[in-house]
């Protein structure tokens, strides 16, 4: 069980990671939180607001938004984004 959330987890992260880049590509730089609502429209099957992230009872926020902050970080990891002035940008495109 543990195996095909880890795996879910990668294909979200995978998925997130995509779009990411495509926004960027289209639209230039963004913030997180105008990437949210755009995710949450091309992937309303995968964003669902009635889940939250919670760690020892503590609430966290929407866990899918959680996961979007995660592929922004492996991104900007990876070299392909990164943050200035409260936006991402393609690495490249500044």
């Amino acid at each position: 069980m543990r195996k095909d959330h880890e795996k879910r987890r990668k294909n979200t992260n995978a998925i997130f990671s995509k779009t990411i880049l495509d926004l960027l590509k289209e639209r230039g730089p963004l913030s997180t939180e105008q990437i949210h609502p755009l995710i949450q429209a091309i992937h309303p099957d995968i964003c669902d607001d009635s889940i939250d992230r919670v760690i020892d009872g503590q609430h966290f926020g929407k866990k899918w938004k959680h996961l979007v902050r995660g592929a922004q970080q492996s991104l900007k990891r990876r070299g392909l984004i990164f943050l200035k002035n409260n936006k991402w940008h393609l690495v490249g495109n500044n």
